[in-house]
């Protein structure tokens, strides 16, 4: 545990963008946002390019042709770079999945899939600090 939190990068230096910010709904913004928070004014010395696709599959159809269950896939393509010198560091890919069941309600499987895309986002987002930690810790091991 020490170690990790040793390594530990600080979110602060980086700064979000969100490349087709038209064509993302509002709940993987606001996910973003809580995943990526804008800190204190430092001076910002990466920046995470997004590139985000939002998948919605039907898993599970009715013998009437209504759709019982999907799955919420959101893909983020990002790439990491240094502000400064316009260096690529990262670029690779992530994947963040949910599933929900369609309720009798629209209302509710309408607030049940805004949890999901969420709840994707955040998985996906995590993955993102994930991997950045991890290059950032095998860089500062050379």
């Amino acid at each position: 545990m020490y170690k990790f939190s040793e390594n530990s990068i600080n979110l602060n230096s980086y700064s979000v963008n969100i490349i087709n910010e038209s064509n993302v709904s509002r709940q993987i913004k606001e996910e973003i946002k809580k995943s990526f928070p804008p800190g204190p004014e430092t001076v910002k010395e990466f920046i995470i390019d997004l590139d985000i696709l939002e998948n919605l599959d039907p898993l599970i159809t009715n013998a009437d042709g209504t759709v019982s269950k999907y799955r919420i896939e959101i893909v983020m393509y990002f790439k990491v770079k240094t502000i400064n010198a316009n260096e690529t560091l990262i670029n690779d890919v992530v994947r963040g999945f949910a599933e929900y069941t369609v309720e009798t309600s629209e209302i509710e499987s309408d607030d049940k899939k805004k949890r999901m895309i969420r709840s994707a986002t955040s998985s996906a987002a995590q993955m993102i600090i994930s991997k950045i930690q991890i290059e950032t810790s095998i860089t500062n091991d050379n």
